[in-house]
């Protein structure tokens, strides 16, 4: 049975990871976090559009989403990356990989995916799953503002994935190349999205498990 949630997380990611695999200049972040904003938009409705396991996770954690249910978008969203990847690489002719800045170390390049990755998460449960702004109108540019501002100021760092899936599908994509580094990244982001979700429910500890089923980004 086709499930149309993990076929937009397939898409939506796949088109974010097409869009970082082809942009080259340096208006790169822009282009990412524009698409990534109309992503949002386009496929919140359906699926939530984490495009993100990073994001999938903080959901969970927050209790808008089953564990099963998590693993089948992060699935999805890694197949969509290595998809999004290959488009990509083969109309740039180039395939690139997440990599971290000659001048930086591994663990100046795990905390600026960590703490960008914490901000995008922290920055979804607000504006996507507080019953207090339900229905607002402004949740995909708050999100694609994460990344483009995440991607200028640490890019040079750890490469900006700040999205497990793009680090992995990426490689996936390059014929595994840099697979190594794609995982510290993986779990770079995913450290930063339980951080976030701790952190959410003790700042807003009056919000409830379950919100509203018009709330965007929840699944």
């Amino acid at each position: 049975m086709i499930n149309p949630k993990t076929i937009t997380e397939t898409v939506g990611t796949g088109l974010l990871v097409f869009t970082i695999q082809v942009a080259s200049t340096e208006l790169a972040p822009i282009a990412i976090g524009s698409i990534l904003i109309a992503g949002v938009f386009a496929g919140g409705p359906v699926s939530g559009a984490h495009y993100n396991p990073a994001v999938s996770l903080a959901i969970t954690l927050r209790g808008n989403m089953s564990s099963q249910e998590m693993v089948l978008y992060m699935i999805a969203q890694i197949v969509g990356a290595a998809l999004g990847g290959l488009c990509g690489g083969i109309v740039a002719g180039r395939f690139s990989t997440v990599g971290m800045g000659e001048e930086a170390s591994y663990l100046q390049a795990f905390l600026a995916e960590g703490i960008v990755t914490f901000a995008l998460c922290f920055v979804v449960l607000s504006v996507a799953t507080n019953p207090k702004v339900d229905n607002n109108q402004y949740y995909g540019l708050a999100i694609g503002l994460v990344v483009v501002s995440g991607a200028i100021a640490v890019g040079p760092i750890s490469g900006g994935a700040f999205n497990p899936a793009v680090a992995l599908g990426l490689s996936i994509a390059g014929a595994f190349d840099n697979l190594s580094y794609g995982f510290m990244v993986a779990a770079a982001d995913l450290v930063g999205a339980a951080v976030a979700a701790s952190c959410f429910r003790v700042v807003i500890s009056e919000v409830s498990g379950n919100v509203g089923e018009t709330t965007p980004l929840t699944a």
